[in-house]
């Protein structure tokens, strides 16, 4: 199992609407904390992407502004590791 669809599972992550935003940000925050690319990530949830366009929209709009303010920062502190499971 990636790194991806474990961190997804061990923290019951939604792609539901209403959870779509938290839940793309945070792995976007959390692919690039793990070196991965944009590509790499919408591979990993391909088949999310298929039932619902809109994540591939979350990633499209946030991918940048989350890579240009460094959340991939946050998932090297102790208050990450205390919130998640990782």
């Amino acid at each position: 199992m990636s790194k991806i669809r474990e961190f997804i599972e061990n923290n019951s992550l939604s792609f539901e609407p209403g959870n779509r935003n938290y839940t793309c940000v945070t792995l976007i925050g959390y692919s690039q904390h793990l070196g991965l690319s944009k590509e790499e990530l919408e591979e990993e949830l391909s088949n999310e992407i298929d039932n619902d366009p809109v994540i591939q929209d979350e990633i499209d709009e946030r991918w940048g502004y989350c890579e240009g303010n460094n959340y991939k920062r946050y998932w090297t502190t102790k208050q990450a590791k205390k919130d998640w499971s990782f």
